[in-house]
C-alpha cells in the first residue's frame, strides 16, 4: 500500500538537504517534494528535485507547484497539494498545521513510499536531518496565542520568522568515568641455592679390650700346660653422614584480581534559561508590518 510521509522543517534549505539525504538512501526523486514560500525559493535550480503529484500534474519540487499554478499564490498551492492527499472534506486537522508550518517560513517535505517496510528507516533519516515535531510546535503556537489555521493571514516575513525562531541552548555537562589501567608495581621470585651451617649431635659406642689379672693357688692340670691363644677385636662406631633433599615448601607465584567502588566528585556545567514575562505599558506598543503587532 502506498503512503506519503510528511515533514516540517524550519528552512527550505534544511528540506532541501533532507531530500538529498534521502536521494541518496535510494528514494527516487521523482517520489519527492518540498513544499514552500516563493520567497524562500527564488534562488533554487530549477532542476532541483520533480515529481509527478497526486492528479498526474509535473511538479518542481523545490518550487511545490507546476507553472500552471504560479497565479494562484503559494497558499493555495499548499492547499492544493492536500487536497490532493487527503480528498476536499477528509483532510484532518494536522493538515492545517502543515500549511500554518508554510505560512510562517517552514517548508513541507513529502515523501511518496510504494514498500512499506521502509516507513521506520525513512522517518529515522527525516528525523536525523532535522525534521521538527509538528504538534509540539503547534504547542509552542498555541501558547502564544494560536487557534488555528486562517487561510487570510499574511505570510510572516522575515523580521517576524527571526523573532519567533530565537533560540536559547540549554547545556548540561555530564560527567564521563572511564578506566585506564596503570602499573602499580609487582614481584620478582629468584630460586637460589644457599648454604647454612647445622651442626646435629649423635652417640657412638666403643669396645675395648680388658685384661685382668688375678691371683690363683691351686693345682695344675693338664690343661692348664696346653698352648692357645685368644684374640679380642676392639671396636668403635664413626659418623656416617650423608645428605637427602626433601621438598618442604612450595612458592606459587600468580595473580589474583579484586574489586573496589570509588566514588568521583566533581562539578559539572551547565546553562539555565529563565523566562520573565514583562508587564505592558500602554502607549509603548511599537506597530510592525500592515499594521499589526509583532509577535
Amino acid at each position: 500500500m502506498a503512503q506519503t510521509l510528511l515533514a516540517v522543517f524550519d528552512s527550505l534549505d534544511d528540506a532541501q538537504a533532507a531530500a538529498s539525504r534521502l536521494e541518496a538512501d535510494g528514494v527516487a526523486r521523482s517520489n519527492l517534494n518540498i513544499h514552500a514560500r516563493n520567497d524562500f525559493i527564488a534562488d533554487v535550480p530549477a532542476h532541483g528535485f520533480t515529481g509527478t503529484a497526486h492528479d498526474g500534474t509535473t511538479r518542481d519540487a523545490t518550487v511545490g507547484h507546476s507553472a500552471g499554478e504560479a497565479e494562484g499564490g503559494v497558499m493555495t498551492r499548499i492547499e492544493h497539494f492536500f487536497k490532493n492527499l487527503f480528498g476536499d472534506d477528509d483532510a484532518p486537522e494536522e493538515a492545517d498545521h502543515y500549511r500554518e508550518a508554510v505560512r510562517r517560513g517552514g517548508a513541507v517535505l513529502s515523501v511518496d513510499l510504494a514498500d512499506e517496510s521502509r516507513v521506520e528507516a525513512i522517518r529515522s533519516v527525516l528525523s536525523g536531518a532535522g525534521a521538527i515535531d509538528i504538534d509540539q510546535r503547534v504547542t509552542q503556537w498555541k501558547s502564544a496565542g494560536y487557534t488555528g489555521y486562517d487561510a487570510a493571514a499574511p505570510v510572516y516575513s522575515a523580521d517576524e520568522i527571526a523573532a519567533e525562531r530565537q533560540r536559547f541552548n540549554v547545556v548540561k555537562e555530564e560527567l564521563e568515568v572511564a578506566k585506564r589501567e596503570v602499573q602499580t608495581g609487582g614481584v620478582r621470585v629468584y630460586s637460589r641455592v644457599t648454604e647454612t651451617p647445622v651442626s646435629e649431635s649423635v652417640n657412638l659406642r666403643e669396645e675395648h679390650a680388658t685384661i685382668e689379672r688375678r691371683a690363683v693357688d691351686r693345682p695344675a692340670t693338664v690343661a692348664d700346660l696346653k698352648e692357645g691363644f685368644v684374640e679380642v677385636r676392639e671396636t668403635t662406631e664413626q659418623p656416617v653422614v650423608s645428605k637427602a633433599a626433601r621438598v618442604v615448601e612450595e612458592v606459587v607465584v600468580g595473580k589474583e584480581a579484586s574489586e573496589r567502588t570509588e566514588t568521583i566528585h566533581d562539578t559539572v556545567r551547565g546553562t539555565e534559561v529563565e523566562v520573565e514575562r514583562t508587564e505592558g505599558r500602554e502607549g509603548l506598543a511599537r506597530q510592525g508590518t500592515n499594521g499589526k503587532q509583532p509577535l
